[in-house]
Protein backbone atom coordinates (compact mmCIF):
# COMPACT_ATOMS: atom_id res chain seq x y z
CA UNK A 1 0.00 0.00 0.00
CA UNK A 2 3.05 2.23 -0.04
CA UNK A 3 5.21 3.30 -2.96
CA UNK A 4 8.43 5.30 -3.17
CA UNK A 5 9.62 7.43 -6.03
CA UNK A 6 11.96 10.36 -6.58
CA UNK A 7 10.18 13.68 -6.63
CA UNK A 8 10.85 16.69 -8.86
CA UNK A 9 12.61 18.53 -6.03
CA UNK A 10 15.22 15.83 -5.63
CA UNK A 11 13.51 14.50 -2.54
CA UNK A 12 12.60 10.86 -2.17
CA UNK A 13 8.99 11.32 -1.14
CA UNK A 14 6.91 8.62 0.41
CA UNK A 15 3.60 8.14 -1.33
CA UNK A 16 1.26 7.10 1.44
CA UNK A 17 -1.93 5.49 0.23
CA UNK A 18 -3.49 5.99 3.65
CA UNK A 19 -6.74 4.16 4.04
CA UNK A 20 -8.93 7.20 3.59
CA UNK A 21 -12.36 7.81 2.15
CA UNK A 22 -11.09 9.77 -0.82
CA UNK A 23 -12.41 12.96 -2.28
CA UNK A 24 -11.57 14.00 -5.85
CA UNK A 25 -9.04 16.77 -6.23
CA UNK A 26 -8.95 19.23 -9.07
CA UNK A 27 -10.83 21.86 -7.11
CA UNK A 28 -10.69 25.38 -8.49
CA UNK A 29 -10.97 27.00 -5.05
CA UNK A 30 -7.39 28.21 -5.05
CA UNK A 31 -8.16 31.82 -4.26
CA UNK A 32 -6.24 33.00 -1.20
CA UNK A 33 -8.27 34.23 1.74
CA UNK A 34 -5.33 36.48 2.61
CA UNK A 35 -1.58 36.16 3.22
CA UNK A 36 -2.20 33.69 6.07
CA UNK A 37 -4.64 31.21 4.53
CA UNK A 38 -3.69 30.70 0.89
CA UNK A 39 -6.69 28.63 -0.21
CA UNK A 40 -10.35 28.11 0.56
CA UNK A 41 -11.29 25.90 3.50
CA UNK A 42 -12.96 23.44 1.09
CA UNK A 43 -9.79 23.11 -0.98
CA UNK A 44 -7.54 22.69 2.07
CA UNK A 45 -9.85 20.07 3.56
CA UNK A 46 -9.94 18.28 0.21
CA UNK A 47 -6.15 18.08 0.20
CA UNK A 48 -5.93 16.97 3.85
CA UNK A 49 -8.40 14.14 3.15
CA UNK A 50 -6.85 13.05 -0.15
CA UNK A 51 -6.44 9.26 -0.40
CA UNK A 52 -2.81 9.71 -1.44
CA UNK A 53 -0.37 11.73 0.66
CA UNK A 54 2.77 12.72 -1.24
CA UNK A 55 5.29 13.63 1.45
CA UNK A 56 8.00 15.82 -0.08
CA UNK A 57 9.73 16.92 3.07
CA UNK A 58 9.57 16.56 6.85
CA UNK A 59 11.07 18.97 9.35
CA UNK A 60 13.74 16.73 10.85
CA UNK A 61 15.37 19.11 13.34
CA UNK A 62 14.63 16.24 15.72
CA UNK A 63 13.49 12.70 14.94
CA UNK A 64 9.77 12.41 14.37
CA UNK A 65 8.67 10.54 17.46
CA UNK A 66 5.24 9.21 18.25
CA UNK A 67 4.39 12.12 20.50
CA UNK A 68 6.11 14.85 18.47
CA UNK A 69 4.51 17.10 15.85
CA UNK A 70 6.24 18.26 12.69
CA UNK A 71 5.92 20.53 9.68
CA UNK A 72 5.40 18.38 6.60
CA UNK A 73 5.40 19.49 2.95
CA UNK A 74 2.79 17.69 0.87
CA UNK A 75 2.82 17.38 -2.89
CA UNK A 76 -0.31 16.99 -4.93
CA UNK A 77 -1.56 15.83 -8.32
CA UNK A 78 -0.06 17.46 -11.39
CA UNK A 79 -0.82 21.15 -11.43
CA UNK A 80 -1.66 21.29 -7.72
CA UNK A 81 0.51 23.43 -5.41
CA UNK A 82 2.65 22.07 -2.60
CA UNK A 83 1.08 22.53 0.82
CA UNK A 84 2.68 22.77 4.25
CA UNK A 85 0.80 21.00 7.03
CA UNK A 86 1.18 20.36 10.73
CA UNK A 87 1.42 16.64 11.53
CA UNK A 88 0.66 15.52 15.07
CA UNK A 89 0.69 11.79 15.91
CA UNK A 90 -1.99 10.55 18.31
CA UNK A 91 -0.71 8.47 21.21
CA UNK A 92 -2.46 5.30 22.33
CA UNK A 93 -5.24 4.81 23.35
CA UNK A 94 -6.39 7.79 21.27
CA UNK A 95 -6.50 10.38 24.06
CA UNK A 96 -4.27 11.83 26.76
CA UNK A 97 -3.01 15.09 28.23
CA UNK A 98 -1.86 17.46 25.47
CA UNK A 99 -2.78 14.79 22.92
CA UNK A 100 -6.55 15.02 22.49
CA UNK A 101 -7.47 15.08 18.79
CA UNK A 102 -11.16 15.15 19.69
CA UNK A 103 -10.60 18.47 21.49
CA UNK A 104 -8.76 19.90 18.49
CA UNK A 105 -11.52 18.84 16.12
CA UNK A 106 -14.26 20.06 18.46
CA UNK A 107 -12.63 23.51 18.67
CA UNK A 108 -12.49 23.64 14.87
CA UNK A 109 -16.14 22.65 14.53
CA UNK A 110 -17.34 24.98 17.30
CA UNK A 111 -15.86 28.07 15.63
CA UNK A 112 -17.85 27.33 12.47
CA UNK A 113 -21.06 27.77 14.48
CA UNK A 114 -20.40 31.48 15.03
CA UNK A 115 -17.66 32.55 12.58
CA UNK A 116 -17.50 32.95 8.81
CA UNK A 117 -14.70 31.14 6.97
CA UNK A 118 -12.63 34.29 6.51
CA UNK A 119 -12.72 34.82 10.27
CA UNK A 120 -11.79 31.27 11.34
CA UNK A 121 -9.22 31.24 14.12
CA UNK A 122 -8.45 27.48 14.01
CA UNK A 123 -6.96 26.13 10.75
CA UNK A 124 -8.65 23.31 8.78
CA UNK A 125 -7.74 19.87 10.11
CA UNK A 126 -8.63 16.21 9.77
CA UNK A 127 -7.91 13.03 11.71
CA UNK A 128 -6.27 10.39 9.54
CA UNK A 129 -5.21 6.77 9.89
CA UNK A 130 -2.28 4.90 8.38
CA UNK A 131 -1.24 1.25 8.55
CA UNK A 132 1.52 0.96 11.13
CA UNK A 133 3.95 -0.76 8.75
CA UNK A 134 3.70 2.16 6.34
CA UNK A 135 3.99 4.68 9.14
CA UNK A 136 7.23 3.09 10.31
CA UNK A 137 8.76 3.60 6.86
CA UNK A 138 9.62 7.15 7.92
CA UNK A 139 8.58 7.62 11.56
CA UNK A 140 8.91 5.56 14.75
CA UNK A 141 5.73 4.14 16.26
CA UNK A 142 5.59 2.08 19.44
CA UNK A 143 2.39 0.40 18.38
CA UNK A 144 -1.08 0.99 16.97
CA UNK A 145 -3.14 3.83 18.38
CA UNK A 146 -6.27 1.75 18.98
CA UNK A 147 -5.87 -1.70 20.51
CA UNK A 148 -6.96 -4.48 18.20
CA UNK A 149 -6.03 -2.57 15.04
CA UNK A 150 -2.86 -2.15 13.00
CA UNK A 151 -3.22 1.58 12.36
CA UNK A 152 -1.64 4.77 13.66
CA UNK A 153 -3.80 7.90 13.97
CA UNK A 154 -2.48 11.39 13.34
CA UNK A 155 -3.97 14.87 13.06
CA UNK A 156 -3.23 16.89 9.92
CA UNK A 157 -3.86 20.64 9.99
CA UNK A 158 -3.08 23.46 7.59
CA UNK A 159 0.17 25.31 8.32
CA UNK A 160 -0.79 28.98 8.57
CA UNK A 161 1.55 31.36 6.74
CA UNK A 162 3.02 34.75 7.62
CA UNK A 163 2.66 34.63 11.40
CA UNK A 164 4.66 36.48 14.05
CA UNK A 165 6.13 33.57 16.01
CA UNK A 166 8.23 35.64 18.42
CA UNK A 167 5.48 37.83 19.88
CA UNK A 168 5.99 38.18 23.63
CA UNK A 169 2.30 38.70 24.31
CA UNK A 170 -0.28 38.41 21.50
CA UNK A 171 -2.82 40.50 23.44
CA UNK A 172 -1.95 44.13 22.75
CA UNK A 173 -4.49 46.31 24.57
CA UNK A 174 -3.45 49.48 22.70
CA UNK A 175 -3.76 47.74 19.33
CA UNK A 176 -7.10 46.32 20.43
CA UNK A 177 -8.39 49.86 21.07
CA UNK A 178 -7.12 51.42 17.84
CA UNK A 179 -6.96 48.69 15.16
CA UNK A 180 -10.40 47.48 14.10
CA UNK A 181 -9.21 44.35 12.29
CA UNK A 182 -7.01 43.29 15.20
CA UNK A 183 -9.87 43.95 17.64
CA UNK A 184 -12.25 41.84 15.54
CA UNK A 185 -9.90 38.91 15.17
CA UNK A 186 -8.46 38.90 18.67
CA UNK A 187 -11.94 39.15 20.18
CA UNK A 188 -13.14 36.19 18.10
CA UNK A 189 -10.04 34.17 19.03
CA UNK A 190 -10.43 34.96 22.72
CA UNK A 191 -14.14 34.17 22.47
CA UNK A 192 -13.33 30.70 21.16
CA UNK A 193 -10.59 30.01 23.72
CA UNK A 194 -13.03 31.06 26.44
CA UNK A 195 -15.82 28.81 25.16
CA UNK A 196 -13.55 25.75 24.90
CA UNK A 197 -12.00 26.52 28.32
CA UNK A 198 -8.48 26.64 26.88
CA UNK A 199 -5.96 25.72 29.57
CA UNK A 200 -2.52 26.16 28.02
CA UNK A 201 -1.23 29.71 28.44
CA UNK A 202 1.79 29.23 26.17
CA UNK A 203 2.08 32.37 24.00
CA UNK A 204 2.95 30.15 21.03
CA UNK A 205 -0.59 28.82 20.99
CA UNK A 206 -2.01 32.22 20.01
CA UNK A 207 -0.37 33.74 16.94
CA UNK A 208 -0.86 37.03 15.06
CA UNK A 209 -0.58 37.75 11.34
CA UNK A 210 2.37 39.87 10.27
CA UNK A 211 0.17 41.47 7.59
CA UNK A 212 -0.59 45.00 8.87
CA UNK A 213 -3.67 45.19 6.62
CA UNK A 214 -5.27 42.09 8.12
CA UNK A 215 -4.32 41.42 11.73
CA UNK A 216 -5.79 37.95 11.96
CA UNK A 217 -5.22 36.06 15.21
CA UNK A 218 -5.12 32.25 15.36
CA UNK A 219 -5.38 29.56 18.02
CA UNK A 220 -3.14 26.76 16.77
CA UNK A 221 -3.02 24.30 19.66
CA UNK A 222 -6.30 23.50 21.39
CA UNK A 223 -6.03 20.05 22.91
CA UNK A 224 -5.48 21.29 26.47
CA UNK A 225 -9.07 22.48 26.77
CA UNK A 226 -12.61 21.47 27.74
CA UNK A 227 -12.15 19.05 30.70
CA UNK A 228 -8.38 18.78 30.40
CA UNK A 229 -6.24 19.66 33.39
CA UNK A 230 -4.32 22.96 33.35
CA UNK A 231 -0.85 22.98 31.76
CA UNK A 232 2.27 24.22 33.53
CA UNK A 233 2.04 27.35 31.32
CA UNK A 234 -1.11 28.53 33.09
CA UNK A 235 -4.62 29.03 31.77
CA UNK A 236 -4.71 32.64 30.66
CA UNK A 237 -6.63 32.01 27.44
CA UNK A 238 -9.62 30.43 29.18
CA UNK A 239 -10.57 33.88 30.51
CA UNK A 240 -12.30 36.52 28.43
CA UNK A 241 -9.56 39.16 28.32
CA UNK A 242 -11.48 41.62 26.14
CA UNK A 243 -14.31 43.89 27.26
CA UNK A 244 -16.23 43.76 23.97
CA UNK A 245 -16.95 41.14 21.34
CA UNK A 246 -18.26 41.27 17.73
CA UNK A 247 -22.04 41.66 17.60
CA UNK A 248 -22.30 39.22 14.66
CA UNK A 249 -20.52 36.46 16.58
CA UNK A 250 -22.72 37.10 19.59
CA UNK A 251 -25.94 36.94 17.57
CA UNK A 252 -24.97 33.59 16.08
CA UNK A 253 -24.22 32.26 19.56
CA UNK A 254 -27.69 33.42 20.68
CA UNK A 255 -29.25 31.36 17.91
CA UNK A 256 -27.51 28.10 18.87
CA UNK A 257 -29.58 25.33 20.38
CA UNK A 258 -28.49 22.33 22.49
CA UNK A 259 -29.25 20.19 19.43
CA UNK A 260 -26.78 22.27 17.36
CA UNK A 261 -24.01 21.70 19.89
CA UNK A 262 -24.75 17.99 20.15
CA UNK A 263 -24.83 17.59 16.38
CA UNK A 264 -21.51 19.36 15.80
CA UNK A 265 -19.56 18.34 18.89
CA UNK A 266 -20.95 14.97 19.97
CA UNK A 267 -19.18 13.12 17.15
CA UNK A 268 -16.18 14.76 15.45
CA UNK A 269 -14.45 11.78 13.79
CA UNK A 270 -15.33 8.15 13.09
CA UNK A 271 -13.58 5.09 11.67
CA UNK A 272 -14.51 1.55 10.74
CA UNK A 273 -12.21 -1.38 11.47
CA UNK A 274 -11.70 -3.26 8.21
CA UNK A 275 -9.15 -6.09 8.12
CA UNK A 276 -7.61 -4.70 11.34
CA UNK A 277 -7.15 -1.24 9.79
CA UNK A 278 -8.92 2.02 10.65
CA UNK A 279 -10.88 3.37 7.69
CA UNK A 280 -12.60 6.78 7.99
CA UNK A 281 -16.34 6.79 7.51
CA UNK A 282 -19.30 9.15 7.71
CA UNK A 283 -20.20 10.39 11.19
CA UNK A 284 -22.89 8.24 12.71
CA UNK A 285 -25.07 8.37 15.83
CA UNK A 286 -23.29 8.89 19.14
CA UNK A 287 -22.27 5.47 20.44
CA UNK A 288 -21.79 6.51 24.06
CA UNK A 289 -22.14 10.12 25.14
CA UNK A 290 -20.29 9.68 28.43
CA UNK A 291 -17.03 8.69 26.71
CA UNK A 292 -14.73 10.73 24.45
CA UNK A 293 -13.25 7.75 22.60
CA UNK A 294 -15.87 5.09 21.85
CA UNK A 295 -15.26 1.60 20.47
CA UNK A 296 -18.15 -0.65 19.60
CA UNK A 297 -17.94 -3.69 17.32
CA UNK A 298 -16.15 -2.40 14.21
CA UNK A 299 -16.63 1.33 14.93
CA UNK A 300 -14.21 3.77 16.57
CA UNK A 301 -15.64 7.20 17.33
CA UNK A 302 -14.33 10.45 18.78
CA UNK A 303 -16.35 13.32 20.23
CA UNK A 304 -17.13 15.46 23.23
CA UNK A 305 -18.95 13.89 26.13
CA UNK A 306 -22.39 15.04 27.22
CA UNK A 307 -20.82 16.82 30.23
CA UNK A 308 -18.28 18.60 28.02
CA UNK A 309 -21.03 19.79 25.68
CA UNK A 310 -23.10 21.01 28.66
CA UNK A 311 -20.02 22.92 29.85
CA UNK A 312 -19.82 24.71 26.49
CA UNK A 313 -23.54 25.53 26.62
CA UNK A 314 -23.12 26.87 30.15
CA UNK A 315 -20.27 29.16 29.13
CA UNK A 316 -22.34 30.49 26.22
CA UNK A 317 -25.28 31.18 28.56
CA UNK A 318 -23.03 32.93 31.07
CA UNK A 319 -21.53 35.08 28.30
CA UNK A 320 -24.96 36.10 27.04
CA UNK A 321 -26.05 37.07 30.56
CA UNK A 322 -22.96 39.26 30.96
CA UNK A 323 -23.73 40.98 27.65
CA UNK A 324 -27.38 41.51 28.59
CA UNK A 325 -26.34 43.00 31.92
CA UNK A 326 -23.91 45.40 30.21
CA UNK A 327 -20.76 43.82 31.64
CA UNK A 328 -19.52 43.05 28.12
CA UNK A 329 -20.09 45.35 25.16
CA UNK A 330 -20.45 44.52 21.46
CA UNK A 331 -19.09 46.17 18.34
Amino acid sequence: MTALRRGPMGHRPLIVLAVMAGVPLGSTHLEAQDTNILYSVDYITERLKAPELVILDIDRSRPLEEDRSRRVLLGGPEGEPEMAVHWKPVAAPGEGFNNEPRYELAAYRLQALFLDEEDYVVPPQVLRAMPIDEYREYAPARGPTIRGTQSVLFLLSYWIQNLAVDTVDPFDEVLFDFDETYALHFANTNLLTHLIDHKDGNHGNILISMDPTSRRVFAVDNDVAFRSRVSDQGDRWRRLLVDRIPARSLQRLRELTPADLERELGVVAEFRIVDDLLVPTELGPNLRDNRGVRIQDDRVQFGLTQREIRDVAGRIESLLRDVDRGRIQTF
